[in-house]
Parts: C-alpha cells; sequence; structure tokens
C-alpha cells in the first residue's frame, strides 16, 4: 500500500487562527490514531497540497507586501515541519500547487485601469468571458476594468514562485521547476506513480475567480510523460479549483481540462477549494471508456465563515492498495479539543470510501503492465549499449532489472561481465546456475575471483557437465591451489 496525506486550502482564517504547533500536534496524534484503524491507514509516504497556502493581502492594506512575505514564512514553517514529521525531510515527496489565494489581487489591481462608461465593448459579455480576455467586471463597482500592464498582471504570483524557488531549491525533481510552464512533475514510490502538479489560476485575479490551467499545458505535459520514456503504474493529476458548483457561483474549473487528462491516461485526480471532502468518478469515452478518480480536501485551517455549513476543518488520507487500480480515501475531520478524527456522516459514514479506476490498456485493449514496460526498454537500452562497446554501462542498466529468472536479460548481463572479466560480480549472478553452462561459468568465476572452497564446492553441485570439462576445471583449481601455496 501508498499512502498519500491530501490537505488543502491552509489559509489562516483571521478570526479563528490557528498556529503551526498546534497544527502540526494534532496531526501527529491523529497519526497515530489512523494507524491503529481497521481498515489498516499506513502513515504517509508522500504528501499533496492542493493549493491556497495563505490568506493573501486585501487590496489597500497597509504595506501589503510584507504581509505576503509574513504568511509564506509561516506557511514555510508549517510545510517544513510537516516534511520532516511525516516524510523525513524529503522536499521531492511533497507535492505543492497554487490556489486562488495564492493570487496577489494588490499586484493585479495595481495592474488594471477602470474603463469609462462610453468605452464599454459593444458586446460586453463577449469581451469579459472570451479567451484571453484583458476585461474585468467588478460587481461591488459595478464598473468595468481592464489589463493596462500585461507585464505587471504576470508578476501577480511572484510572491507564490519566490517561496517555491526556495522550498525545492536542491531537490531533485523529474523535471526543474518552471513557473510559467503551468504544471510540475514529481514521480512517487520508486517511480511507480507520476503526479502532475496543475497550476489552475489562470485569469485569476481581484475580479476574475474561475480557475483554468494555462492553454496547452495538459497537452505539454502529456509530451513530457512521453518523451521521459517510463511507464508508471499511476498516473495522478492535482489542480486546486473545483470543477461543479452551483450555476450562480463562477469560481470553478471547466471540467473539460480534467476530461483532457483522462484521455491522456490520468487515472487519479486530487484537488482543493470547496472546502470539504468530496470523491467522484469522471469518464471519457474514446475507444474504450477511460476513468478518473477525482478526490477534493476540506480545508485545513479555514474559519466558519469559509466553511460550508455543517463541515469542520478537514483532510484526507489515500490509500492506494498494491495493484495500483484501486483505494480508499480515508476522510479525518476536526472536532473537540481540536483533535482529528474520522468523519462519519454523509458518504463517510464508515470514515472512508472506496474508489477505482480503469488500467491502463494498449492499442489492441490489453492491460499494460508498467513494469514489465520498463524492463523491456532498460534491456534494449542495455543492448544497444552492449553492442556499441560499452558492456560497463550495459550493465549499470541491466542492475535495474530482474535477471534472477532465466531469459535474454540475465544473458546480456552475463556477456556483459563476461567482456570484461568482472569475475565477482559474475559469480554473484550465476549463484544459482540454472543452466549446464551457467554451471561451467560459475565455477571458472569463482577460480579467477579467488574463491577456490567455492568453486570446489559449486564443482561438486554441477550437474550434467560432461566429464571432459569436470576435469579441466578441476585442473584449475588445483593449479590455483598450488600457486597459492608457493
Amino acid at each position: 500500500m501508498f499512502s498519500i496525506l491530501h490537505v488543502s486550502d491552509l489559509h489562516r482564517s483571521r478570526e479563528e487562527p490557528v498556529d503551526n504547533g498546534s497544527l502540526i500536534a494534532a496531526l501527529l496524534a491523529d497519526s497515530d490514531r489512523y494507524q491503529g484503524e481497521t481498515p489498516r491507514v499506513p502513515p504517509p509516504d508522500a504528501i499533496v497540497v492542493s493549493g491556497d497556502l495563505i490568506q493573501g493581502a486585501r487590496i489597500g492594506v497597509a504595506d501589503w507586501q510584507q504581509s505576503m512575505r509574513d504568511q509564506y514564512e509561516v506557511a514555510k514553517g508549517f510545510l517544513s515541519m510537516l516534511c520532516d514529521r511525516f516524510l523525513g525531510g524529503d522536499k521531492s515527496r511533497m507535492v505543492l500547487i497554487p490556489g486562488n489565494h495564492d493570487v496577489c489581487w494588490n499586484t493585479s489591481f495595481g495592474s488594471m485601469e477602470k474603463v469609462s462608461a462610453t468605452d464599454y465593448p459593444g458586446d460586453l459579455h463577449w469581451a469579459l468571458t472570451e479567451p484571453g480576455s484583458v476585461f474585468r467586471w467588478s460587481w461591488k463597482e459595478q464598473a468595468l476594468y481592464r489589463i493596462r500592464d500585461a507585464a505587471s498582471y504576470a508578476r501577480r504570483m511572484d510572491f507564490y514562485w519566490d517561496f517555491i524557488g526556495d522550498f525545492y531549491a536542491g531537490v531533485d525533481l523529474p523535471l526543474p521547476i518552471d513557473r510559467s510552464r503551468g504544471f510540475q512533475l514529481f514521480e512517487l514510490c520508486n517511480r511507480r506513480i507520476v503526479v502532475a502538479a496543475f497550476d489552475s489560476i489562470v485569469g485569476n485575479d481581484c475580479f476574475g475567480y474561475s480557475g483554468a490551467i494555462p492553454r496547452g499545458a495538459v497537452g505539454q505535459c502529456a509530451i513530457a510523460l512521453r518523451d521521459a520514456n517510463h511507464s508508471y503504474d499511476l498516473r495522478m493529476a492535482v489542480w486546486h479549483h473545483s470543477i461543479q458548483g452551483p450555476p450562480a457561483r463562477t469560481d470553478y474549473m471547466d471540467v473539460s481540462q480534467v476530461q483532457e487528462m483522462i484521455g491522456h491516461g490520468f487515472q487519479l485526480g486530487l484537488h482543493g477549494h470547496q472546502h470539504i471532502a468530496a470523491t467522484q468518478t469522471q469518464l471519457v469515452h474514446l475507444d474504450e471508456s477511460r476513468s478518473m478518480s477525482v478526490v477534493s480536501a476540506g480545508s485545513l485551517c479555514a474559519g466558519a465563515r469559509e466553511l460550508p455549513r455543517g463541515v469542520n476543518r478537514q483532510y484526507n488520507i489515500i490509500v492506494i492498495e498494491d495493484d495500483f487500480l484501486r483505494g480508499r480515501v480515508h476522510v479525518r475531520e476536526m472536532g473537540e479539543g481540536e483533535q482529528f478524527s474520522r468523519k462519519r456522516n454523509g458518504a463517510f459514514l464508515n470514515g472512508y470510501v472506496e474508489i477505482s479506476w480503469q488500467p491502463k490498456t494498449d492499442v489492441m485493449g490489453r492491460e499494460r503492465d508498467a513494469q514489465s514496460d520498463n524492463s523491456r526498454r532498460t534491456v534494449m537500452a542495455a543492448e544497444a549499449a552492449f553492442k556499441q562497446g560499452n558492456p560497463e554501462q550495459a550493465v549499470d542498466l541491466l542492475r535495474s532489472v530482474d535477471t534472477s529468472a532465466p531469459g535474454y536479460a540475465r544473458k546480456l548481463m552475463t556477456d556483459a561481465l563476461l567482456s570484461f572479466s568482472d569475475w565477482r560480480q559474475l559469480a554473484s549472478l550465476l549463484q544459482s546456475p540454472q543452466t549446464v553452462e551457467e554451471s561451467v561459468l560459475l565455477v571458472s568465476a569463482l577460480v579467477e575471483s579467488g574463491d577456490l572452497e567455492g568453486a570446489q564446492d559449486k564443482l561438486g553441485e554441477a550437474t550434467g557437465v560432461d566429464v571432459g570439462t569436470r576435469q579441466a576445471l578441476q585442473s584449475r583449481i588445483d593449479t590455483k591451489r598450488l600457486m597459492r601455496q608457493q
């Protein structure tokens, strides 16, 4: 099993503030509880934070720049403590994405100008809703604004990205952090899981609340994964905004972007924003049906005014089964004494729900085995290296492949080790010989590496070796012994 601690919406309530120490203590105490529950909930192997790391600064507040920096310092302290306590400080297993609260309203507002009523576009609705529109509507003022300084507007996320650059400094990730790419990549569970962390804040500012992933980012992510030449047992996507809501609300993301992820093989999606835990299944019908299990997390830090009616602070533990095709979402909710325990209402009467998704298939509709795909690629690369006269590289590549069973990988490793006379490693590889040829090679490797007693024992155990070869091997052992005695 692989366990993910999924938290979201860390923005601190001004009316009901919570400090880092209290949060960490409550999460640690709850981990003691859930590890003893049935079904078993293992401690987290990774952490996903699906956006809204800070509350942000209202327009016009004094020294809003310092307020933003101070809030990110608090977030850094919490996330560092969380990583240290649950992941041993390994930040490569902590996935962070931005949310709408991470957008600096003061920066975005400063890049805009109010439009005179006489200059309103003829089709105001289209001007506001067309892709990439520079117009924004203020309901409070009943006025139209226009982005006049695109460069300044683009800097509305600088506080977030400066924080991210500092947080991941020196951390080995599949791709370097890039604030303009629209996604970041993380690998978990010994490269069996890949997580694409998407920015869903395109067009999000002091007047625009809907979520959107940059156009083309999902496709570029799919290309990057194809170029990685590695198969994953599970493709996960993370974004911030919810994908459904009431008609009067405008702060969710177009579900078509999630459907595009599904079309590219993503099977599990995590998000936040709506401040309540929920699960749903999204389907895309191509030549075959593909599905994504979509999981939202409640807010870890929001106050009562920001939470839906009857909902408390929450977080999720997502347990992925060993087949990477199903799992469970355990929802933890804060109650008395500001302590977390199992949520026991709604869809989570038992404290958890089961989720599943469809397996990856090839063009023929057959289920694909990611580990077999990766082994096949590695063997092909090792074969190419060996033929190009680089047997050491071939051996290095084949170390990640199972060479204990009969097959081409084992034969290729044997030939490569023989080519540069690595007798000790060859003897280790052939310790349990599976053919007569391997028995002969094993005895020879032990002789050459100086383990004469081991060679004698293996020669005695060898079956099927013809008399002439056995005599020749015994002669080599005896000769080596004589030379050692001189």
